[in-house]
């Protein structure tokens, strides 16, 4: 059977498209709302989302980027995408980095890596 190549590209762009909707829209969410949560817990005023619906809107912004990426239901990839704002978090309280702002995303970038390759190491001995 011969496949057709018009399939080949309707795919290509659902990939594409996938991911420009959900991966990065579900960056910048799950970003924005990590963001508003450190403000309020570091004592600021302001935030962009409700400190109630902060958290959720995180775990959604995961989901999405979860979806976005390719790898629905399997779930054990949303601690990869978690991890970035908790890393970031964390580094704030390292006493020098809130004058720093290279330290805190090398640090975030180390703890994405490093929780990536450990979730494919899970993943690999799955059958």
């Amino acid at each position: 059977m011969k496949s057709n190549p018009l399939s080949k590209v309707g795919t290509k762009l659902w990939i594409g498209l996938r991911f420009v909707l959900f991966g990065l829209v579900g960056l910048w969410v799950m970003l924005l709302s990590s963001i508003s949560f450190f403000l309020r817990v570091f004592g600021h005023e302001r935030g962009f989302v409700s400190p109630v619906l902060s958290l959720p809107a995180a775990v959604v912004g995961a989901a999405m980027m979860l979806y976005g990426v390719g790898e629905w239901k399997r779930w054990a990839y949303l601690w990869v995408f978690l991890s970035i704002p908790i890393s970031l978090f964390l580094s704030e309280m390292i006493p020098g980095t809130q004058s720093d702002k290279v330290l805190p995303a090398i640090i975030a970038a180390i703890v994405a890596v490093c929780s990536c390759a450990a979730v494919r190491a899970y993943y690999s001995t799955r059958v």
